[in-house]
């Protein structure tokens, strides 16, 4: 049966929780914000204050969590995805008292800092709501959504529990929704780097298939060896004897060589085949050993819980040396850092080869000053796509260490790819050690000198391209 009272009970309830709210927020003055945690995913912002004991507020504005409430948990699943509202929250808000808290037309506003410098959080609990930093003289310093305007407060904030304990409701409820989210997004990356092991494992078996032509490349040698002399100068093809069936075996020469003279060339391509297939039966031992790792962390990935942050971090570690796509690597737990602040930037991107070795690139121009000149250590292995325009690229090595040779040519590729040599299928590559690069003063940025070089002309490899690109780290 429908209950007809139910709206106007919900219309009521969300009236008095709106009076309670504003009242034990009045408890918050004065107390010092210690943190701040927000999950862009589910909407959930978390302040931690102190104030002879430690509070957290916690404001869901959607789009999944919705509410307002204290309590003493903190987000286990959060990241710094909103980098511009988390730097200004740290910025503005962590460190400072709350001089007031009321709500008002159903925002919650806080005034946070000092006389004369009072920085204003408004919030706007709901499916549609969201969150906006001003300034002490009124500007707009931050806002989420990040096109926010003018917002209807949602009304149905009612809730039964007390307000001074929702707070850990919200906060499970977006660990739970936000934790679901990452693992579905980490289990689909996984799948995806399974299918592509899987299509390189059939290219690597298609490669192995044509080595049967190695008996029948040197049986054209010795036939062209021992009737070449028949074959007519400039011939574009000659029909040969085959003693072992008998039958005319009809074979495409290079008019411009004697017959016989080419049977070197049937004899190299044979033993190319043979060298390679060492090569290619590593591959393919390699795709099933890294396909039957994708399924075991597939299996890891589906049994995670969000209640160990380090746990996950292992897992997205192993998914991105394994290959796969990962956004975010930090789903579960956020910055280590001191008042939660804003890491520093860095001035490369990290890859990894197939076993985890870093390599580092840098983003451009005067990043790549700073990477060879501030992050490179004199033994490290630095290199350049050679007289193109490009990314530095270093390779970290301890020291008397030398760079295993499928790291060097994932480095050289990676060098490649980010320099204006992207899309040639072969191109030459320096590497020296960077204790032999120098930049010279008032040298345009990313400009160097080096000496002691050598050049790796390296055959690019698109699967190997999208491997390295798959393990990116910003």
């Amino acid at each position: 049966m429908m209950d007809r009272d139910a709206p106007a009970r919900r219309e009521a309830l969300a009236r008095s929780d709106v009076e309670r709210s504003g009242e034990a927020l009045s408890a918050l003055v004065g107390a010092r914000v210690d943190r701040v945690y927000f999950c862009e995913a589910t909407g959930l912002l978390s302040l931690s204050t102190y104030d002879r004991g430690k509070r957290v507020l916690s404001v869901g504005v959607g789009p999944i969590v919705w509410g307002i409430g204290l309590g003493e948990a903190v987000p286990r699943v959060r990241d710094d995805a909103y980098r511009s509202l988390v730097a200004a929250l740290r910025a503005h808000i962590v460190d400072h008292r709350i001089r007031s808290a009321l709500i008002e037309d159903g925002l919650l506003w806080l005034a946070v800092g000092g006389e004369g410098a009072l920085a204003r959080l408004s919030l706007c609990p709901g499916r549609r709501g969201g969150a906006t930093v001003y300034a002490a003289d009124g500007r707009v310093i931050a806002r989420f959504p990040a096109a926010a305007t003018a917002r209807e407060p949602e009304s149905e904030w009612g809730d039964e529990r007390p307000f001074e304990s929702r707070g850990d409701a919200l906060v499970a409820l977006s660990d739970k929704r936000g934790f679901d989210r990452a693992k579905t997004q980490l289990a689909k990356a996984v799948r995806a780097a399974q299918s592509a092991v899987e299509r390189r494992a059939e290219a690597v078996r298609g490669d192995l298939a044509r080595l049967g032509s190695v008996e029948a490349l040197q049986k054209i040698g010795r036939l062209l060896l021992a009737q070449g002399a028949n074959v007519p100068r400039g011939a574009a093809r000659a029909t040969l004897d085959d003693w072992d069936t008998g039958e005319p075996l009809e074979v495409k020469l290079d008019p411009s060589k004697p017959a016989k003279a080419q049977a070197e060339t049937f004899f190299a391509k044979a033993r190319r085949y043979q060298r390679g297939e060492a090569v290619m039966r590593k591959r393919l031992a390699e795709c099933d050993a890294r396909a039957a790792s994708l399924i075991e962390l597939a299996r890891h990935v589906s049994d995670a819980t969000p209640e160990d942050g380090r746990a996950w971090s292992a897992l997205v570690s192993r998914a991105r040396a394994l290959g796969a796509k990962v956004e975010d690597e930090r789903p579960a737990g956020g910055s280590s850092s001191k008042g939660g602040r804003e890491p520093k930037r860095r001035p490369f991107h990290v890859f990894r080869d197939e076993r985890g070795r870093k390599i580092l690139v840098g983003r451009g121009g005067a990043d790549n000053d700073a990477l060879t000149t501030e992050v490179a250590r004199p033994h490290d292995l630095w290199l350049h796509a050679k007289e193109r325009t490009g990314a530095h690229v270093v390779v970290q090595l301890d020291k008397g260490q030398s760079c295993p040779s499928e790291t060097l040519i994932d480095a050289a590729t990676l060098a490649v790819h980010f320099s204006d040599a992207r899309g040639e299928l072969v191109c030459d590559v320096t590497h020296v050690q960077r204790r032999y690069v120098r930049k010279p003063k008032g040298s345009a940025p990313g400009a160097v000198t080096y000496d002691h070089e050598k050049v790796l002309v390296l055959r690019v490899e698109p699967e190997r391209v999208e491997r390295l690109l798959a393990t990116r780290e910003e």
